[in-house]
C-alpha cells in the first residue's frame, strides 16, 4: 500500500466548555461532513508610477469558516453548547482530532446553527463557525 491518505472516519471535534482555567473540550456528536480553513488572504496594491505593472502583496490571513453537518441530538452537550455559542454571540475554542494524531485548535464564532428534515430522513442540523485569528496545528 502506498497511499498516505488520511481516513477521515474518526475524527472528532470539540467545543471548550469550560467557565475558567484551561480549556475543557466537550466532543460534538452525530457529525457527519465537516469542512474548513477556506479563508485566503487579502492583496494589497503596492503598484506605483515606476512599476511596469500591477504589483501586490499578501495581506493578512484569513483562515475563513468552517462548517459542519450533523444529526441533531438536543440531549449532546456539544450541540447544546454550540447553540448556546450561537445566542450568546461569544468567541469559543474548537479543537479537530484526526485518526492520526494530528490536532487543529481555533478561536471562531458560531454565526448559525440550522435545521433540516424531511420525509423518511432524520432531523438534520448545519452549523458554520466563523474563525477569529490563527489556526494551531499539533501533533499528538
Amino acid at each position: 500500500m502506498t497511499s498516505t491518505a488520511i481516513p477521515a472516519q474518526g475524527t472528532t471535534f470539540s467545543i471548550d466548555t469550560s467557565i475558567s482555567g484551561g480549556p475543557s473540550f466537550t466532543a460534538i456528536s452525530n457529525i457527519k461532513t465537516f469542512s474548513g480553513f477556506d479563508g485566503s488572504a487579502s492583496e494589497i496594491d503596492v503598484t506605483n508610477l515606476s512599476s511596469p505593472a500591477k504589483e501586490v502583496r499578501p495581506g493578512l490571513e484569513d483562515n475563513g469558516q468552517f462548517t459542519l453537518e450533523l444529526d441533531r441530538d438536543f440531549s449532546d452537550a456539544g450541540q447544546t453548547a454550540l447553540l448556546a455559542a450561537r445566542d450568546s454571540q461569544t468567541g469559543k475554542q474548537f479543537k479537530l482530532l484526526l485518526p492520526n494524531g494530528e490536532n487543529a485548535i481555533f478561536t471562531g464564532y458560531v454565526k448559525k446553527f440550522s435545521m433540516a428534515g424531511g420525509v423518511d430522513q432524520v432531523v438534520k442540523g448545519s452549523v458554520d463557525i466563523r474563525i477569529s485569528g490563527s489556526v494551531t496545528w499539533a501533533g499528538m
